[in-house]
């Protein structure tokens, strides 16, 4: 499959729900701020980031795991990229890290955020509240996206396709902090 998205940086998260809601979107009360947890897995000759991939596991909620992995097609302008996701049962959530051990890849860094999903159609609208910064991604087919973000009034040119970790790589660079490979709630700000 070939995702398709937009990602913009946002200031107030209150305000964009309601901008959505207010071009026709719609959110399900079990969308709003949903707590994630993903961490991204690698081997030891780090095979992923050399191919400019990402294996992802990622647990939302309480009993579900997800497993990505993702590779851009491009990077200009409207972000494409392959992606193959399964769902895994929580039951045979250990089971499924021991495979992944197994195999040679081990946690190379995770991150947290809550996200919160809007759709309208088939076009779907994820606002994510990581802790260093806010984000709005608008998925779906290419002419939708630009439609969306055009109804939202936002500027082509602020459309963002680094990864939230390059993304927080950066922010602590324009901070003078040291790199760090777990972007959580309560440390993402310390040295």
């Amino acid at each position: 499959m070939v995702e398709i998205e937009l990602k913009f940086k946002i200031d107030n998260v209150s305000e964009m729900i309601r901008r959505l809601k207010e071009i026709g979107f719609f959110m399900s009360p079990f969308d709003f701020q949903k707590y994630q947890k993903t961490v991204m897995h690698d081997n030891a000759d780090k095979i992923m980031q050399k191919k400019d991939c990402r294996l992802r596991v990622r647990t939302a909620g309480e009993n579900n795991i997800e497993l990505s992995y993702k590779k851009p097609i491009t990077r200009e302008g409207i972000k494409k990229e392959i992606e193959y996701e399964l769902i895994i049962d929580d039951d045979d959530g250990e089971e499924f890290k021991k495979i992944l051990k197994e195999m040679g890849f081990e946690p190379v860094s995770s991150y947290e955020k809550y996200r919160t999903t809007l759709t309208r159609n088939e076009t779907k609208a994820d606002i994510d509240e990581y802790p260093f910064a806010n984000y709005l991604e608008i998925e779906g087919s290419e002419e939708e996206i630009k439609k969306v973000a055009n109804e939202l009034g936002l500027d082509m040119k602020d459309n963002l396709t680094e990864s939230c970790d390059n993304l927080f790589a950066e922010w602590r660079k324009e901070r003078e902090l040291k790199p760090k490979t777990n972007m959580l709630f309560k440390t993402y700000d310390k040295t």
